[in-house]
């Protein structure tokens, strides 16, 4: 249907893309409670309609008690559509965010190239774009997209002066939820979004987003969430699938599995207080790490260990959240053997039928191609001599329940 202009009266805008549920869960409720009237950009026609419709949605925060917070007013788009955006671009816009997803972000590039060339146009002052994704560097990464977009040098040179990149750490659980409304979503309590503060453009409006932790040390942030939750969430997973857990709660009521996890998330953060001491004291991320436990054994929150697992090569990824710590322990010669065992569950996720996943599909096919000690050293780096690498398909074998040639 053709696009028709969005009434947005009496507020400063941000627009949201990717009106899923981390996006209307997380993201947008936060902006929302900061005053913005949120635009959410989407390719779902279904769920862009029900929000013009009903200019409201309702998150459930599972904490065990009930608590629903009604998130107004709202108002969505196709994000494909170049007229809708346009109309966007020109109202009193200061963020936009995103949560699509890694792979998806790089598309976002055409729709924003379009917003910068309209603001430009109007003479319209400065905004800021903050990448809400589960990838370190993701603003950057739609940054090198937008400058291949954007072919004019002026409009380059635009974007360097008015639009902020603003590099981001978000951590909130928000499993899927059952509602028969499809706006609905569940989210844990505990919520972190941190933002690096010299990123930052001033804008009009320049709104202070209470929810949003501005800070000169990011990077720190950023790999205690990665290294700590991320780390905890994928190896659980791992370990349940394996143990046939369904759910993340299942898995981590497991005190085997529970024990696994903790001491994987021990060895990280011993390695995170070395490296960002005085700025994490070793008791204030064993609280963090506890906190991240708890979170797990959260008994409203069924998240199932075929979701939290799926895209393991991304997860395997060098400096992602299990060959990430792995390396920062290395590089410190500190303990990482628990960390090893996630690597090599992670080699064993191979889910089936509806949960079936692309990527697990393809590591099974390259180790039955290539053969094990191959894949592994292809994906760490490392030899085949070295001690880490042979400790990892020790492992792949012993949980496989299969005798090891090196035992």
């Amino acid at each position: 249907m053709p696009y028709e202009a969005i009434s947005l009266p009496g507020r400063p805008v941000a627009l949201q893309f990717g009106a899923g549920n981390i996006g209307r869960g997380f993201i947008g409720a936060v902006l929302s409670h900061a005053g913005f009237h949120v635009v959410f950009a989407d390719v779902v026609q279904k769920i862009v309609d029900e929000l013009n419709e009903k200019g409201q949605y309702e998150v459930h925060i599972l904490n065990g008690e009930t608590k629903i917070e009604t998130i107004k007013p709202v108002s969505a788009i196709i994000s494909t559509d170049m007229s809708a955006v346009e109309d966007i671009a020109r109202h009193p816009l200061s963020i936009i965010t995103t949560a699509v997803g890694p792979n998806i972000l790089p598309r976002l590039a055409k729709p924003i190239a379009q917003i910068i060339r309209t603001r430009m146009a109007e003479g319209m002052g400065p905004i800021n774009i903050v990448a809400c994704e589960n990838l370190q560097n993701a603003t950057e990464k739609l940054r090198q997209a937008l400058e291949k977009e954007l072919s004019d040098e002026k409009e380059r040179l635009y974007m360097q002066d008015n639009i902020g990149f603003a590099v981001c750490s978000v951590d909130r659980i928000v499993p899927p939820f059952s509602s028969d409304n499809i706006l609905t979503s569940g989210v844990e309590e505990f919520f972190e979004w941190t933002v690096d503060s010299s990123s930052l453009k001033k804008t009009d409006p320049d709104i202070e987003i209470a929810g949003m932790h501005a800070t000169s040390n990011l990077d720190a942030y950023v790999q205690r969430k990665l290294f700590t939750l991320n780390t905890g969430h994928a190896i659980a997973a791992y370990l349940g699938f394996l143990d046939n857990k369904d759910t993340i709660l299942e898995a981590i009521s497991d005190e085997s599995i529970h024990d696994t996890v903790s001491r994987a998330l021990h060895e990280s953060g011993a390695a995170l207080v070395a490296k960002y001491h005085p700025f994490f004291s070793h008791e204030e991320h064993e609280n963090y790490i506890n906190t991240i436990l708890h979170r797990f054994s959260n008994r409203h929150l069924k998240d199932e260990v075929c979701r939290v697992g799926r895209e393991p090569l991304r997860k395997l990824k060098r400096g992602d959240r299990l060959l990430g710590p792995v390396e920062m322990c290395r590089e410190r010669n500190l303990e990482h053997n628990t960390l090893l065992t996630g690597v090599a569950a992670a080699l064993l996720f191979h889910p089936t039928g509806v949960n079936e996943d692309k990527e697990a599909t393809e590591v099974q096919q390259r180790i039955e191609q290539e053969g094990i000690e191959k894949v592994v050293s292809d994906l760490t780096g490392w030899s085949q001599d070295e001690t880490d690498l042979k400790q990892v398909i020790q492992e792949y074998h012993r949980l496989k329940g299969q005798p090891s040639a090196m035992l």
